[in-house]
């Protein structure tokens, strides 16, 4: 009998250290045969018959500018738009953003479903346009003016099936995503509810982030006497600061795998001096560092700091450095494996959508909710290409698929 105590015990020993090790392996909720079912087929089959309607309100969107900081003409569309769609509470946040509540039977999740309304083009305040054959083109007409079309019709096809949830959805459009989920964040900092799950609607179609990257670097800036260029042997060059700066930044060795340790660092911007025959007095550069893993971001953000601080030390300029420590990364154990995951990856496997990306490197709104410890994840809105510039353009066809599979999801959700 106490052989078999012992064997006991060392199995329950071995399957409780597996069951730690990867404390989520779950099974996705996706099954082929349910896009059959009445209620899919009808959800699918509305929101092709609306093809030109979708289109049209798509255009008429991105058509409303809305920079970071001026998102309130959409708001107010999208809050129209919530109420006449029938959502049981539909209201403005004291941060403005716009959140529409769809209530369960009470037996299910609270489940966040969020686009963002702002865009990065501060100072354009005209916008029209383009339609050639698949693609729209103008700024904004993707990232990400297509999801906040996309959640309206998914809510629309929904009421218009006659779904029933069991799940509360809150669907939101948020300000501030561009500068660093300023939306999101000020929404989950503030209510009482308890979610458990965040799902942003941000992204390429076929990308999926269950993890929030973490992201330092920032400013450096040397500073000198300056000097006229015939005056100027000896004189400490803030210029050759930079340059040495940014050749040992560039050696410093950062993991590119696992992908729960991938670190990048960039050098984006330099510059420094103002005429060609003198000594710089003020020279900067600037370096974007992201990483998966908050341990490695700080090992990254140490050793630049080291770097310019010793190169200051050995020029003889003056060193000011503005670093971003605030942005971390953060991962939730075993959500790769989660039911969440593996059930959007087999719905756009099922929807043939083109290079399917899952990966722990998210940097959209659903980072907010990791952070706090909500299982999260994004979506993407469709097929693009120049995101962030005046030439932005988005799939027409792209589109169609994401909203089948934020519908897909959403019915698998319950």
């Amino acid at each position: 009998m106490k052989k078999y105590f012992k064997l006991g015990l060392l199995v329950l020993t071995i399957f409780s250290t597996i069951s730690l090790a990867n404390p989520r392996c779950e099974e996705s909720l996706f099954k082929p045969e349910m896009v059959n079912s009445p209620l899919v087929q009808k959800m699918f089959s509305f929101i092709e018959k609306n093809r030109e309607k979708i289109i049209e309100e798509w255009i008429y969107l991105t058509e409303i500018p809305a920079p970071s900081g001026h998102e309130e003409k959409r708001a107010e569309y999208l809050k129209k738009q919530f109420e006449a769609s029938g959502l049981d509470e539909v209201f403005i946040d004291p941060s403005g953003n716009v959140i529409g509540i769809w209530k369960g039977t009470g037996r299910g999740k609270k489940i966040i479903m969020s686009a963002h309304m702002d865009t990065v083009f501060q100072g354009v305040w005209e916008i029209k346009v383009r339609r050639e054959g698949n693609l729209l083109k103008a700024p904004g007409i993707g990232d990400d003016t297509a999801n906040l079309v996309n959640l309206l019709w998914s809510i629309r096809a929904l009421k218009q099936a006659g779904f029933k949830p069991n799940n509360t959805y809150y669907f939101m459009g948020s300000i501030g995503e561009e500068i660093g989920f300023v939306g999101m964040e000020a929404f989950l900092d503030s209510t009482k509810e308890k979610f458990d799950l965040v799902i942003a609607l941000d992204g390429d179609l076929g990308k999926v982030h269950y993890g929030a990257l973490g992201f330092g670097g920032g400013r450096v800036t040397f500073r000198g006497p300056g000097a006229h260029t015939m005056q100027s042997r000896g004189v400490p060059n803030p210029n050759l600061a930079v340059a040495k700066a940014i050749e040992r930044i560039c050696e410093i060795e950062l993991p590119s795998k696992p992908p729960e340790k991938w670190t990048i660092i960039n050098v984006g911007m330099i510059g420094g001096g103002k005429v060609t025959n003198a000594v710089s007095e003020q020279s900067y550069f600037t370096v974007d560092l992201r990483s998966a893993n908050q341990e490695e971001l700080e090992k990254a953000q140490t050793k630049i700091r080291k770097i310019c601080q010793d190169v200051a030390a050995e020029v003889g300029v003056e060193l000011e450095m503005n670093l971003n420590e605030r942005s971390k990364a953060y991962q939730i154990p075993g959500a790769g494996d989660s039911f969440l995951v593996r059930t959007v990856f087999d719905i756009l496997k099922f929807l043939e959508v083109k290079e399917i990306e899952v990966d722990p490197l998210g940097s959209t709104e659903a980072n907010v909710g990791i952070e706090k410890g909500i299982l999260s994840v994004n979506l993407g809105r469709t097929y693009g290409r120049y995101k962030h510039t005046l030439s932005e353009e988005a799939e027409i066809d792209g589109l169609f698929l994401a909203i089948k599979q934020i519908l897909l999801l959403i019915y698998c959700l319950k």
